[in-house]
């Protein structure tokens, strides 16, 4: 999807959008939170590409800064500047803010809040928002909190931690339909969303989720983990049918344990590079049934091997809690460990290697086990040369890996 760009009041605003699908009149505008790997994404830019609305994603890029898509050095032009633009595209789609869903996730969630009260959207949905943003920047994106405030005071991140618990209480306009999703398990809960949920109450359709599951941990997990959720409501919203739940608790079964008695090895290469005569290899091996939640509780080697000879690599971990959701199988079990890399993801020198073709295998050493597995290639590196340089050659045929020093 092509990013765009345009500048209102001399903001530059870069967003991407997609078409309404048939007659459907609605609009709804993401706001993202912080990236995985940097500061800009786009949240759910394909989860949403099937649905009715025509969807338009902001981009929170704004002098190459985050900026909760509210202001640099506490001047407000942009929250004033995005708001226009959202209000020419409500222009253009003949659509009403009635007609519109702001909706956000984290840094996103405070940015959706923040704009439906204060500009006068109804349709809001928020996923794990920060509402004390001037001390959440302060302690964990301290440049981000230098973007916005420019020299940071006390008085300065008050003024910032104030704007949005100021504008619920004293908002005039109740009647909006307001989708918090949020956790107990969430570590921002305590001081960012629980001392304000009683003024979330006087709105008309407020609607409180509670996500409880073993298989959220963290704040970065709750909005994934409810994905089929939060498209319910965008999807009902968008055909103009809109939802009330109330009060809802999310729980999971809180079955611990598969009860895999076989702990068959599960090996999977996610990604690999060579540079010179370094490798990269990244991916998965863990051993069914078995937890890995501490970096003692499992150990990897990568083994390249063929008739003639083998040679072996210790390899490190990194902590992937996204693992114990996509491995889950009958019940909960912790592989966060599970994702083997180099050490300090520095690569691996395997120049020792005589010239040659291998297999590419894992040893796992886990629960007491040892288990030894071929290693599988993700179905995105299937057939293919992976990597080639002067010194080594990774090719697929189908998930079987080839490994060449030559």
């Amino acid at each position: 999807m092509k990013e765009l760009k345009t500048t209102i009041d001399g903001v530059d605003i870069t967003y991407k959008i997609k078409q309404r699908k048939y007659d459907n009149k609605h609009l709804i505008i993401v706001f993202s939170g912080f990236g995985a790997t940097n500061m800009f994404t786009y949240d759910f830019l394909t989860a949403l590409n099937d649905c009715p609305a025509t969807v338009i994603w902001i981009k929170d890029d704004f002098n190459e800064c985050c900026s909760y898509y509210l202001c640099k050095d506490l001047d407000f032009s942009i929250s004033h500047s995005v708001n226009s633009f959202i209000e020419e595209k409500l222009l253009e789609l003949d659509l009403n803010k009635n007609n519109c869903t702001l909706a956000g996730f984290s840094k996103g969630g405070s940015t959706a809040l923040y704009y439906g009260l204060k500009f006068n959207y109804k349709n809001i949905i928020c996923s794990v928002p920060q509402l004390r943003i001037g001390t959440f920047i302060n302690n964990d994106w301290p440049q981000v909190a230098k973007h916005m405030l420019g020299d940071i005071t006390k008085e300065k991140l008050q003024e910032l931690d104030s704007l949005i618990p100021d504008l619920l209480s004293t908002c005039d306009d109740v009647d909006k339909n307001i989708y918090l999703l949020t956790s107990k398990i969430d570590k921002q809960y305590p001081e960012q969303v629980k001392p304000y949920l009683l003024e979330f109450i006087r709105y008309n359709n407020f609607n409180l989720f509670y996500a409880e599951s073993l298989l959220i941990r963290e704040h970065n997990q709750i909005t994934p983990y409810h994905v089929p959720l939060l498209l319910g409501i965008f999807y009902s919203l968008s055909q103009g049918a809109t939802p009330s739940y109330g009060y809802v608790e999310l729980a999971g079964d809180g079955k611990v344990g598969n009860n895999d008695d076989a702990h068959d090895p599960i090996t999977l290469l996610k990604q690999f590079d060579i540079r010179e005569k370094l490798i990269f290899p990244e991916g998965i091996a863990v051993i069914k049934g078995i937890p890995c939640g501490e970096y003692s509780d499992i150990s990897t080697k990568l083994v390249f091997k063929n008739t003639d000879m083998s040679f072996s690599f210790p390899l490190a971990k990194a902590n992937r809690p996204m693992l114990s959701r996509q491995l889950y199988e009958r019940g909960y079990v912790n592989y966060d460990k599970g994702w083997f890399c180099t050490l300090k993801f520095k690569g691996l020198d395997v120049s020792s290697i005589e010239a040659g073709s291998y297999e590419v295998h894992i040893d796992i050493i886990s629960g007491g086990l040892t288990k030894s597995k071929e290693l599988e290639a993700d179905n995105g590196l299937l057939n293919k040369v992976i990597c080639d340089n002067d010194f080594y050659k990774v090719k697929t045929e189908g998930n079987k890996i080839t490994f060449t020093k030559k």
